[in-house]
């Protein structure tokens, strides 16, 4: 171990791992301290290896549906087993990617638990993450009661599936579980899933889990003495810390030290985690970034997708007066058509100068899409300025536009009164 460091960053998840190569591109001396994997819950236990299994049920699905393509695919089966294979190779791959980065940006990997203090450096940034919550009368067992973690190994397809919480997390593992024929049932307590997502996005999904025979309980707390198989626990992650506060610079109250991350934020996302790692390394080289979550887009991998940025309808109207609204359903979309993929739409919103205050999108391709519309709230684009963006065609871009084009009522390839 060096004996002086100019950053010491204690985790090494999305935030910690991306904070270390910044303030090492700084020029800082750096030490990166990780218990675990590099990478953290993202890479190793969440967003990385969930999309590995939803890749491959995806898949599955699409077969059932060769028949309509011309395509002659039958006797088709999935093997969960090699499936959990598959998304453990990927994972290894890109943890050692990760690894290969850290090194050549010459930070110092020390395996371990640390604490401020232990590694002496003119700065720290905490980025210890969070774990998986749980409810009262549960405790995680891996055989019953499951956490997020847990089901990323199951084996076996379960013949039923209580899903607690219908959250984002476990809105993907019932739509994983259900395209293997198991039996899903969402138990969540607040009157609606998906909080903080637009509402006509949330009616639709609705119909959609509906359609699948995924049973969905609003305003129903989950008992557990009547669990009858395999219970998964997705109410949210609790942070590693509760007590840490940043400012908008990713500061604690302590001098010299920063944190980042699920630790501390108010969006536990790696991209938010991502931008807070670069925000507080270069702080701690003599920078002055600050972090703004008003235009962090999010991202659902339900079938179709799911994504978002900005205000929601219900927010820009309590906030705005006189705002524009423009809706391009997938369905008048030419490529979505050829891709057998219509359903969905969509919807912009902007105020009476025509400023984009929100993106709401469900349809296929939704997470490449949204990243336009981050652009567009990012840089204070007007909904003029994305209606006369000429897009390729057939593409599904240009739902984007025609969603722009709709909110200043010129709709090419709709009829609206």
């Amino acid at each position: 171990m060096s004996d002086k460091f100019d950053v010491a960053v204690i985790g090494g998840g999305p935030g910690g791992y991306v904070a270390a190569i910044r303030a090492a591109q700084l020029g800082a001396k750096v030490a990166l301290i990780e218990k675990d994997k590099v990478g953290g819950a993202c890479l190793n236990r969440g967003c990385i290896p969930t999309k590995a299994l939803l890749a491959c049920t995806s898949l599955f699905e699409k077969f059932q549906k060769a028949e309509t393509f011309g395509i002659s695919a039958k006797d088709v089966s999935i093997d969960l087993g090699k499936v959990v294979e598959r998304k453990d190779r990927i994972v290894a791959k890109i943890v050692k990617g990760v690894e290969f980065l850290l090194e050549k940006n010459g930070v110092e990997i020390i395996h371990g638990v640390g604490k401020v203090g232990d590694i002496p450096a003119r700065a720290t940034i905490l980025a210890t993450g969070s774990t998986p919550a749980c409810i009262p009368g549960v405790s995680f067992d891996g055989e019953k009661f499951l956490s997020s973690d847990d089901i990323l190994n199951c084996v076996e397809v379960p013949k039923k599936l209580d899903v607690v919480g219908g959250g984002v997390i476990g809105l993907h593992f019932a739509f994983m579980f259900s395209s293997l024929g198991t039996e899903v049932t969402i138990y969540e307590a607040l009157p609606e899933i998906l909080p903080g997502i637009d509402e006509e996005v949330i009616v639709l999904i609705k119909r959609i889990l509906s359609r699948r025979k995924i049973k969905i309980l609003t305003g129903t707390r989950f008992d557990p003495a009547l669990s009858s198989g395999k219970t998964l626990v997705c109410v949210g992650r609790t942070p590693a810390d509760k007590n840490i506060k940043v400012n908008e610079k990713m500061e604690t109250e302590t001098p010299g030290v920063y944190a980042v991350g699920d630790l501390i934020s108010q969006k536990m996302f790696a991209h938010v985690a991502y931008e807070q790692g670069i925000v507080a390394s270069e702080n701690a080289m003599g920078g002055n970034r600050t972090f703004d979550y008003n235009c962090v887009p999010y991202t659902i991998y339900t079938s179709p997708e799911i994504a978002g940025v900005g205000l929601t309808e219900k927010e820009a109207r309590e906030k705005h007066t006189n705002i524009k609204v423009g809706k391009f359903p997938f369905a008048a979309l030419g490529i979505a058509a050829a891709a057998g993929e219509i359903e969905g739409f969509i919807k912009v919103m902007a105020d009476k100068k025509g400023k984009v205050l929100g993106v709401h999108i469900i349809g296929p391709d939704a997470n490449t899409l949204i990243g336009s519309a981050a652009l567009a709230i990012r840089n204070s684009l007007t909904v003029d300025q994305l209606a006369i963006t000429t897009q390729a065609h057939p593409s599904y871009p240009e739902g984007l536009q025609e969603a722009a084009l709709s909110a200043l009522k010129k709709s090419l390839h709709i009829f609206e009164h």
